[in-house]
């Protein structure tokens, strides 16, 4: 069989990359004397159970990436204990972890809305459209990167 070209880049399915993000933070919990529940696909916003080492029980919502790019994350109404994992789960280097409350991305998400309405209006748009396609962005991500002291303990 033949050796694939490096230089071609492969598109991942965004199935590949989100069960790498889910398996690669839950292994770095477990690490961390956590234990975790997959839920499967079957519960509408969290993607794992979570039992802190002094058995807290809280919510993650893990979003993965493979290549960097900003996070699409929809706003949701406060839930309790709900934590968001970004994961940069790449081929070819080592994963990376942002750990944000739910707060935190809900405040981003309305900042980043307020930044696209600026911009638009700047350009003579409407402001209308923004938040049509809310997200977190890398370079907010990163100040959260191996945040696991903010989760319960």
């Amino acid at each position: 069989m033949a050796e694939p070209d490096s230089e071609i880049s492969e598109r991942r399915s965004v199935h590949r990359t989100q069960w790498a993000a889910q398996f690669a933070v839950a292994s770095e919990l477990c690490k961390r004397g956590y234990e975790v529940a997959f839920t499967m696909g079957n519960h509408p916003s969290v993607d794992l159970m979570v039992n802190s080492p002094n058995k807290t029980t809280f919510s993650i919502d893990v979003k993965g990436l493979y290549k960097r790019n900003f996070w699409v994350v929809k706003p949701k109404k406060p839930l309790r204990n709900l934590f968001y994992v970004f994961a940069f789960v790449p081929n070819d280097a080592q994963n990376k972890f942002f750990v944000l409350t739910q707060q935190q991305v809900n405040e981003e998400i309305e900042a980043g809305i307020m930044r696209a309405r600026e911009r638009a209006i700047k350009k003579g748009r409407s402001g209308d459209k923004a938040g049509i396609f809310p997200c977190v962005s890398w370079t907010h991500a990163e100040k959260f990167e191996d945040a696991w002291k903010d989760l319960p303990k």
